[in-house]
């Protein structure tokens, strides 16, 4: 199993001081490739955390949560916190949640997530390094198939 997919860390996360929700570990690989190369030299020694919430523009707290790092700080798009296309899924290999939609809208079906799987076990990926999760991207990329195949059954896809 890649190691993109398998935990890391066992300790107590921070929540996000922005909203009160909890937050999950992230290994430093991520922030060090997301952040803008400026504000590198901002970054605390300390581990960091991804805050999932969709509707909070904060991306990572640190621990203690003394230093914040938002979506305007890093160099990619964060999937989960963006409401409008182009919404990043897949890092690795570039999938977007409009790539899902326009399969099913054309075929009622995709090969997406069969295609990542396989790239997955093949090694190919590097979630840690380019998604912003700092983790494996299926679980977004299956809830995206789940949404579109229930959007184009209600005639909205």
């Amino acid at each position: 199993m890649p190691k993109c997919c398998v935990p890391t860390h066992t300790g107590a996360s921070p929540i996000c001081p922005m909203n009160g929700k909890p937050t999950k570990p992230v290994g430093r690989i991520t922030i060090e490739k997301l952040i803008k190369p400026e504000l590198k030299p901002a970054l605390l020694p300390h581990p960091y955390y991804f805050c999932n919430a969709p509707d909070c523009d904060t991306v990572y707290v640190s621990e203690g949560g003394d230093h914040l790092i938002t979506k305007n700080m890093l160099t990619v798009r964060v999937g989960i916190k963006e409401t409008e296309d182009p919404i990043p899924l897949c890092y690795c290999f570039e999938y977007e949640r409009s790539d899902i939609q326009e399969d099913i809208r054309l075929k009622n079906d995709t090969d997406i997530e069969a295609s990542i799987r396989q790239r997955v076990k093949a090694k190919e990926c590097w979630c840690e390094e380019a998604n912003p999760s700092g983790t494996c991207c299926l679980g977004e990329v299956a809830k995206a198939i789940k949404l579109a195949k229930t959007l184009k059954d209600q005639g909205l896809l």
